[in-house]
């Protein structure tokens, strides 16, 4: 498998710098841009119609090439909805009714926000469908103050997938956190689903959940690796201009060491990423590759900024600086990513199953 970014990445990546500078709090922490405004330049862009997860559209670009995006979202530690839109298309298009492709066709144009309230485990949360009835709480759902309607997976007897209303729902309450993410929690208490609103059901649910969340994965796990290049530019530079002792804190071998480890831990990350880019596009078995890639992309979360705080020492908690931006978004992705459900016995099975051969 070659271990490479798709053949656009580099100028979807040079665009994204000048598109995300607008929305970079390492730029100007008090612009805020409306969710409207972002949605509408990501449609001009044309970055709501990128990626095909079926594969039936030959010229649609690869998970690799759409990663380069994400890796420079990551870079500018820009929130958006980017992300939460590219699952519930990716989603619909598995789905592949039509009904879905409809769906998925007006969140690329931009006309509609989506917002998929997929349950994840590593937040602690579940939804249940039984009866034409929703029941639970989806918690870490982001931008959910801001959609048209939600993409709902739910277990039980039968999984679903459902387009759900927000004046539908029980509640939506914010989750306050240190980094101002968008976070809220999706309640839901009996909430009715109509048939017409449900998409899929049973293992036609199932897989359009999980290919939607595996390429999510990867592109979370892109922004991860765009973060650890800012912040290895940031501490290299601090390390050449913070004096101590007579001369720049950076000629000093232990902080030397500080700056690889920022590097290893980013670069790691890319090339885990690119595995299970590589491996969605190839159509090759992903499973073994995402493991592999959460686990170090939760890893590198820690590492990059438990060094750069290291070589900054206390201005790296001051408000004037940007460390602690990424600190603040480092502790979201190792929750994302599932670091405490993920142990080193996993890894191995991941590595056996790949190099034995069944992962090729």
């Amino acid at each position: 498998m070659e271990l490479a970014w798709g053949e656009d990445f580099t100028a979807l990546a040079d665009v994204s710098k000048s598109v995300f500078a607008r929305y970079s709090p390492l730029e100007d922490r008090s612009n805020t841009v409306p969710l409207v405004e972002q949605v509408a330049q990501f449609a001009e862009l044309g970055w709501l119609q990128l990626g095909d997860p079926t594969g039936a559209d030959a010229d649609s670009p690869s998970l690799a090439t759409i990663a380069g995006i994400f890796v420079e979202m990551g870079r500018a530690l820009a929130a958006t909805p980017l992300l939460e839109l590219t699952m519930s298309r990716d989603a619909a298009l598995v789905i592949g009714t039509d009904e879905a492709t409809s769906l998925a066709e007006r969140i690329g144009n931009g006309e509609v926000v989506v917002v998929p309230v997929f349950p994840s485990p590593e937040w602690g949360s579940t939804v249940t469908y039984e009866n034409g009835v929703l029941n639970g709480v989806a918690l870490a759902v982001d931008h959910a103050d801001s959609a048209d309607s939600y993409l709902v997976y739910a277990a039980g007897r039968e999984s679903v997938v459902a387009v759900v209303q927000p004046s539908s729902v029980a509640g939506v309450e914010a989750m306050p956190n240190m980094g101002g993410h968008p976070l809220f929690a999706v309640r839901f208490d009996s909430t009715p689903v109509t048939d017409a609103a449900v998409l899929a059901r049973g293992l036609d649910a199932d897989r359009a959940v999980e290919v939607a969340a595996q390429r999510g994965a990867v592109l979370r796990a892109a922004q991860v690796y765009g973060a650890g290049l800012k912040l290895l530019d940031m501490t290299v530079l601090y390390a050449q201009q913070r004096h101590q002792f007579g001369g720049p804190i950076g000629r000093f071998q232990a902080v030397q060491y500080l700056c690889t480890d920022i590097a290893i831990a980013a670069h790691f990350t890319s090339v885990h990423t690119r595995a299970a880019a590589a491996a969605l596009d190839s159509g090759l078995d992903p499973q073994p590759h995402i493991g592999l890639m959460c686990k170090q992309a939760a890893k590198a979360a820690l590492e990059i900024v438990h060094s750069a705080h290291e070589v900054h020492a206390g201005i790296g908690y001051m408000v004037e600086s940007n460390v602690h931006l990424f600190t603040d978004a480092a502790k979201r992705w190792q929750f994302d990513f599932g670091s405490a459900t993920r142990n080193d016995a996993d890894i191995v099975a991941a590595l056996d199953h790949i190099y034995t051969g069944a992962g090729r």
